[in-house]
């Protein structure tokens, strides 16, 4: 391959790289993001830890 030729594959090569790079940055820019409520004061939270059993004394 010659050095022209090799010049243009290589700049062809950049060209692509930054046309999906915009693309890719413009869909992530277009994504409707979604946040979790933030939990209620009052509301008890439910311990999912099963009961420690340090108390007992095992011989």
């Amino acid at each position: 391959m010659s050095l022209g030729g090799l010049m243009f594959l290589s700049i062809l090569v950049i060209v692509l790289i930054t046309a999906l790079f915009i693309i890719a940055t413009n869909r992530g820019y277009d994504y409707e993001h979604t946040v979790d409520p933030l939990p209620e004061k009052n509301k008890p939270v439910k311990n999912t830890e099963p009961p420690s059993n340090s108390s007992i004394d095992e011989r």
